[in-house]
């Protein structure tokens, strides 16, 4: 089954913007890296109608503090957690850092509509 992603648009604050016609839906590439983004933003426990849903990056950072190790593992599980996304048939580049104690992560994303490039962090 084939089928087209639309999905609504959001700013750069994550806010969805009023969508007046169908023409306002995001389609292809920017509707699949919208898509992923929300789901990186949707941390477990947010969404009070199925709170098991979302990224448990949070759950693995409160068991340790971050080393070496742990940037390993958070970028395995991001990946993962990226490919269970509808529509992603592979992520590759993969790149993770620690800088001023903060985490970053960043990858290429290949879709059924293409190629975006995704951070988070």
């Amino acid at each position: 089954m084939n089928y087209e992603l639309t999905y609504r648009p959001a700013d750069t604050s994550g806010d969805i913007l009023p969508v007046l016609s169908a023409a306002d839906l995001l389609t292809g590439i920017r509707a699949e890296t919208q898509l992923i983004r929300d789901r990186l933003n949707l941390l477990t426990g947010d969404w009070w109608e199925n709170p098991e849903w979302g990224n448990g990056i949070l759950e693995l950072l409160r068991e340790s503090r971050l080393t070496e190790t742990d940037r390993q593992i958070l970028a395995n599980y991001l990946s993962d957690y990226i490919r269970k996304t509808p529509g992603v048939v592979d992520v590759r580049e993969v790149k993770c850092s620690f800088e001023g104690g903060q985490f970053r992560y960043e990858c290429t994303v290949d879709t059924g509509a293409g190629t975006a490039r995704i951070s988070y962090g």
